[in-house]
C-alpha cells in the first residue's frame, strides 16, 4: 500500500513536471532549428555541387559536421538528465526505483557515446565491446518490458 504524498513532495513533483515540460519544449525548438539548418545546408550543398559544379560547397556550411555531432551529444546529455529526474520522481511517488527508466538512461547514454564516438581512434576490440553493450542493453530493455505488467 502506497503512503500518501506529503504536501512538500507534491509541490516538488508538480514543479518538476512543469520544469521538465519547459526544458523539453526548449530542446524541441532548438532541435527543430538544428534540423532546419542542416536541411538548408544539404540543399545548398546539392545545388552547389550538382547543379552549379562547385566542388567546395561543404566549406560554405554554417556549422561543420563535428560541431553538429557535438551539439547532438549535448542534447542527449540533457535527455539523460531528464530521465534521471524521472527516476527520482518515481522514487518519491512509489519509494522504488523503476528499472525500465534506469535501462532507458543507460541506452540514451550509450547512444550518446556512439553518436559522438570517433571510430578512427578506437580498435576493433573496443568497437566489439561497444556492440556487445548495445545488444545487452537492447535485450535487457526487451525483457524488462516483456516482464512488466500490462496497463489496461
Amino acid at each position: 500500500m502506497e503512503e500518501p504524498e506529503s504536501k512538500a513532495v507534491s509541490t516538488i513533483l508538480r514543479w518538476s513536471q512543469s520544469a521538465k515540460r519547459v526544458v523539453a519544449g526548449v530542446l524541441m525548438a532548438m532541435m527543430f532549428l538544428l534540423v532546419v539548418i542542416v536541411t538548408v545546408e544539404i540543399v545548398w550543398a546539392f545545388v552547389s555541387s550538382i547543379l552549379l559544379g562547385t566542388e567546395h560547397a561543404a566549406e560554405l556550411f554554417v556549422m561543420p559536421e563535428e560541431q553538429m555531432i557535438e551539439i547532438l551529444g549535448l542534447f542527449l546529455t540533457v535527455l539523460i538528465a531528464l530521465e534521471l529526474i524521472e527516476t527520482v520522481e518515481v522514487y518519491f511517488r512509489k519509494h522504488a526505483i523503476h528499472v525500465e527508466i534506469v535501462v532507458l538512461v543507460a541506452i540514451i547514454a550509450l547512444a550518446r557515446k556512439v553518436i559522438i564516438l570517433d571510430l578512427s581512434k578506437y580498435g576493433p576490440m573496443v568497437l566489439l565491446a561497444l556492440a556487445f553493450l548495445i545488444l545487452a542493453l537492447g535485450a535487457t530493455y526487451f525483457f524488462v518490458r516483456k516482464a512488466a505488467p500490462t496497463e489496461e
